[in-house]
C-alpha cells in the first residue's frame, strides 16, 4: 500500500509540475506564432472581431507578469491607447500601478495617467510577446509617448515577458 502512495504522490507531482508549465508554453506558443506571421495577417487579426479578445486577454495577464520588487514604492499609472480599429477610436486600457501591485483598467480611468503609450495594435502584439524591442519601435516611429518619458524606460522593466521567464 505504502507503494501504491509514493506512485500516486510522484504521479501528482508530475501532474501539477506540467500543469504550472502550461501558462508558459501557452506564452511560448503564441510568441512563436506571432514571431512567424507575416505583417498582413496580424494587421487583419487585429481589424477583425478577435480584436477585443486577443487585447483582453492580454491585458488581464499583465499584472500576473509583473516583478513585484521593481514595481515596489511605485504609485502611478499607464495609459495605452491601441489604434487601429474601422471607427478609427483606440482601445484604452490603463495600468494602475500601487505599491508592487498592478491592475488593470478598461477605458480611460479618472486618474490622469503619468505615461501614455499610443500604438497600433499589430506592434502592440508584437511589444506585448517580446517580438518588437519597445526602443527600437520608438525611434522607428511605431509607438509615440506622451508625459513623463522616463517613466517609458522604467515600464519595460516592471515586466516579465511569459516566454522570456525560462
Amino acid at each position: 500500500m505504502a507503494g501504491f502512495r509514493e506512485d500516486a504522490q510522484r504521479s501528482l507531482t508530475a501532474i501539477r509540475r506540467r500543469l504550472s508549465d502550461a501558462p508558459d508554453q501557452f506564452a511560448d506558443g503564441v510568441a512563436n506564432a506571432v514571431r512567424n506571421s507575416p505583417d498582413e495577417r496580424l494587421d487583419r487579426l487585429m481589424r477583425s472581431p478577435a480584436r477585443r479578445v486577443v487585447l483582453e486577454a492580454i491585458f488581464w495577464q499583465m499584472p500576473h507578469h509583473v516583478d513585484r520588487n521593481r514595481a515596489r514604492g511605485l504609485t502611478s499609472s499607464i495609459r495605452w491607447e491601441i489604434t487601429g480599429r474601422s471607427d478609427g477610436k483606440p482601445d484604452v486600457y490603463q495600468l494602475v500601478f500601487v505599491d508592487g501591485d498592478c491592475r488593470v483598467v478598461r477605458g480611460p480611468d479618472a486618474s490622469r495617467p503619468r505615461l501614455t503609450i499610443t500604438v497600433d495594435a499589430a506592434e502592440f502584439i508584437r511589444l506585448a510577446t517580446g517580438n518588437s524591442d519597445p526602443m527600437q519601435a520608438y525611434f522607428r516611429g511605431r509607438i509615440s509617448l506622451a508625459g513623463d518619458v522616463m517613466m517609458a524606460a522604467r515600464a519595460s522593466s516592471l515586466f516579465r515577458a511569459p516566454a522570456s521567464r525560462r
